[in-house]
């Protein structure tokens, strides 16, 4: 009998014009592998990036099928063969123990740590202090519009974590085989299929709380028990054998939950969480992170910067940017970057308590706004915490929460600059560069109310000082980007979690209390929606693998 010669290959690295047809791809390929385009019998695109450095061009990297591959001999460059088919899907468990687990915060790292266990059959209770959608929706509007905050459901906290009111931003540079089951769960949901296949994928808000929606039917349908307002207010922790162990938790309203493993999904805001676990001698370290500004831009400025000539094209997306610029050599080596860029969106506001201010972006699917927004911040590190000098809860715990601290003083002084009621401070980027006060500015996306004024208060010295002096570095490489009609917008402080939990490197539990998992971005295990899903997924599949055994 006659074996087939078909083989699969990836190649990588095609480059076609923008306005091209994706059937150009074929021809592309054949040339790379030095065949004929009738030998391809089959182009699958894997990824799909733009290039806008002169003509905006599309790289891509695909898989073909080649009917005859032993006349290739050695495979050219940027060729290599494709992975067995299914070698790559999740592996599957069977667990044999029956134990129930609680996973606490419905973010991503919830969501998919959560839908892992209950898909393979483990009793699985999903606590979130916030709201489900339909109704976070409503506290999120109040919030932007009138200045009503609701401490548990707002753009932090609830259905689907920070992320849910955010860019949706999905590209990750976590190298993980999880990252396409990531990606793959939320098309089966209902998410777009492009996402399989852009190299910088996005959901957006709009598509992003139909997405929790999705998630949440799927969820009850697997045996999952998904509660909202169940605020976590205590661990319990007893003593076993000579150690601790986590037994379940206490809500607020004094309902305890008995439960054989904890998973500690909570979000970069749980600040609560964080002095719970303090008090109970929970091993964790300070972390860095950053901090710094929204700067809000005309998007048909960005959009002219990056694409030039071809910026009214009406086939390119709304442009983004990444710009990064360090100070300092050695141990003061010092960022300043752009962070979670929304191009055609909004700032927002994402603080959690009604003494301080912290904003963030959004965009929807489409992009179609008419200004784009970023974080600029600069990174802060343990040793920079007391920076202010003396504030509150600065030297609690030994200084263990320092970064907490930090964060909040900031919010409390721009909440003061902006007057209260949660009007924000802003500021003209020219002005801000040359230490001036504002004492007018233009309309912004931040719904709330603008104030204008001097940022530079906000921080101690070293983050204003280095802000202002990688606006020059970024100046240069975007021409038009510090402008009187450039603003910057304060304060963003949730970058990340101000703390990391220890856990063990293999079974994923605390060093300190035996089956207790910290886990996703809120336990320094993570950096945005794709990073904290797969760290659900970790440690989702360390727990099957112990019931399994």
């Amino acid at each position: 009998m006659n074996q087939s010669k078909s083989k699969r290959l990836r190649v990588g690295d095609l480059r076609v014009d923008f306005q091209s047809d994706e059937s150009e791809l074929r021809a592309q390929a054949a040339k790379k592998l030095g065949v004929s385009p009738s030998d391809i019998e089959e182009v699958e695109i894997l990824k799909r990036s733009l290039d806008a450095r002169g003509r905006p061009r599309y790289v891509y990297n695909v898989e073909v099928a080649l009917s005859d591959a032993q006349s290739l001999g050695k495979l050219p460059e940027g060729v290599k063969e494709a992975p067995a088919p299914g070698s790559l899907a999740p592996e599957r468990f069977n667990p044999r123990k029956k134990e129930r687990v609680i996973v606490i915060g419905a973010g991503p790292a919830g969501l998919f740590c959560a839908n892992r266990l209950a898909d393979s059959g483990v009793e699985t209770v999903l606590l979130d202090r916030g709201q489900p959608v339909e109704i976070r929706g409503r506290d999120v509007s109040a919030l932007m519009h009138r200045g009503e905050l609701k401490e548990d459901s707002n753009i932090c906290f609830g259905e689907g974590g920070a992320g849910t009111w955010s860019d949706g931003k999905l590209y990750t540079r976590v190298n993980d085989v999880r990252v396409r089951h990531v990606l793959e769960t939320i098309v089966a949901l209902g998410g777009p299929e492009e996402i399989l296949i852009n190299g910088k994928p996005h959901l957006g808000t709009d598509r992003l709380v139909a997405l929790c929606k999705a998630f949440r039917a799927h969820l009850l349908n697997e045996g999952c028990q998904v509660r909202f307002g169940a605020f976590v207010s205590e661990l319990i922790v007893e003593e076993e054998r000579g150690e601790r162990v986590v037994k379940g938790v206490r809500l607020r309203d004094g309902e305890r939950i008995d439960a054989d493993r904890v998973v500690l999904a909570v979000g970069h805001s749980a600040r609560e969480i964080y002095r719970h676990l303090a008090d109970l001698k929970v091993a964790m370290e300070p972390k860095p992170f950053a901090v710094g500004f929204r700067v809000e831009h005309r998007q048909e400025l960005i959009n002219s910067i990056q694409y030039g000539k071809y910026a009214d094209l009406p086939d390119l997306p709304a442009a983004d940017y990444r710009l990064a610029e360090n100070l300092g050599k050695g141990a003061e080596r010092r960022g300043i970057y752009s962070f979670c860029m929304c191009p055609g969106g909004q700032v927002v506001p994402s603080h959690t308590l009604p003494d301080g201010i912290c904003v963030n972006g959004m965009s929807h699917a489409s992009r179609k706004g008419h200004w784009a927004n970023s974080a600029l911040v600069v990174s802060v590190r343990p040793e920079d915490f007391g920076a202010f000098g003396p504030i509150e809860e600065l030297d609690d715990y030994d200084g263990l929460l320092a970064g907490m601290a930090f964060q909040h003083e900031a919010e409390r002084r721009a909440y003061t600059l902006g007057g209260g009621g949660f009007v924000a401070p802003a500021q003209r980027v020219s002005d801000f560069k040359q230490g001036v006060a504002s004492t007018s500015v233009r309309k912004t996306t931040y719904k709330t109310g603008i104030a204008p004024g001097d940022l530079s208060s906000c921080y101690p010295t070293f983050v204003i000082d280095a802000l202002r002096v990688a606006l020059d570095g970024f100046e240069r490489r975007m021409r038009g980007f510090v402008s009187d009609d450039a603003l910057l917008i304060g304060v963003e402080t949730r970058t990340s979690a101000p703390v990391q939990i220890d856990r063990d490197a293999s079974s994923y539990q605390s060093t300190s209390v035996a089956r207790l998992y910290p886990c996703g971005e809120g336990s320094g295990y993570g950096g945005g929606i794709v990073s904290a899903a797969i760290d659900g997924l970790r440690v989702a599949e360390t727990i099957l693998e112990t019931l399994s055994a």
